[in-house]
């Protein structure tokens, strides 16, 4: 398989706070990539630094062959990557199908394009094809006209995922797609994800909950003091000395 992410030498500083410390992980197209690491290790900067929410100090993010550093999240979004949060962020007075239906970019928020009726009308009801067939997927169809701040948390964090895929994503990012979600209810998040993995969908997740998570991902990295201290299979990282003096020690 061919790489389609890479960071090089990434660091991220907060004032004088070194977060990132020459971060390099690759992530492998058609994969999940799992990340782990105690709280502070630098996990959820990572992503926030590789999806533009924060600059790098230093370093580069590369996708599918391009330098996407200095990018901004609008930006990184229209190549194809695209991420859900640890707090499902929804439009809570919308209905679950309309936040599906906004985070796709409209044909007619053109200027132009805003004047051809018959083309945003077909958009939309395409769009709107899709977003119930995203749903269905999901299995959180018959919830479409509930306004969101209704769903459980379980339910939310399927809406985040619905909302990547309504972009068509090559790369999906996930901060804690399962933390507070009932077990039966992580196990299914988590098997969807292996299904979009095979339908083209690539995945790098950070997550806690390595009792649930390390079954369903392809490769681990484990960060501790912002640096990958491990990287490999689930036997080679759990098994690692650093890694469990890492957890023991809670830092």
């Amino acid at each position: 398989m061919s790489v389609i992410l890479e960071t090089r030498n990434l660091v991220k500083f907060f004032g004088d706070v070194l977060v990132l410390d020459g971060v390099n992980i690759k992530v492998e197209r058609n994969s999940v990539t799992l990340i782990i690491g105690p709280n502070g290790s630098g996990k959820s900067t990572l992503i926030n630094v590789i999806t533009g929410f924060y600059p790098a100090t230093s370093g580069q993010v590369i996708f599918e062959g391009r330098d996407i550093t200095r990018m901004l999240p609008y930006q990184i979004y229209d190549l194809g990557i695209v991420r859900t949060f640890q707090t499902p962020q929804p439009l809570k007075k919308l209905t679950v199908l309309e936040n599906l239906l906004i985070a796709r970019k409209h044909v007619g928020e053109g200027v132009i394009s805003a004047l051809n009726y018959k083309k945003w009308m077909e958009f939309e009801e395409e769009l709107v094809e899709r977003a119930f067939k995203v749903l269905e997927f999901l299995k959180i169809d018959h919830l479409w006209h509930e306004e969101s701040y209704k769903l459980s948390g379980g339910q939310l964090k399927l809406l985040e995922v619905g909302r990547a895929l309504m972009t068509e994503p090559k790369l999906i990012i996930m901060d804690e797609p399962i933390a507070g979600v009932a077990p039966a209810l992580a196990h299914d998040i988590l098997k969807k994800v292996n299904e979009l993995k095979n339908r083209g969908i690539t995945f790098l997740i950070v997550e806690h909950r390595l009792d649930i998570a390390l079954k369903y991902v392809d490769y681990i990295y484990a960060m501790a003091s912002g640096k990958v201290i491990a990287e490999g299979s689930e036997e080679e990282v759990i098994n690692n000395p650093h890694v469990v003096e890492v957890y023991i020690g809670g830092g």
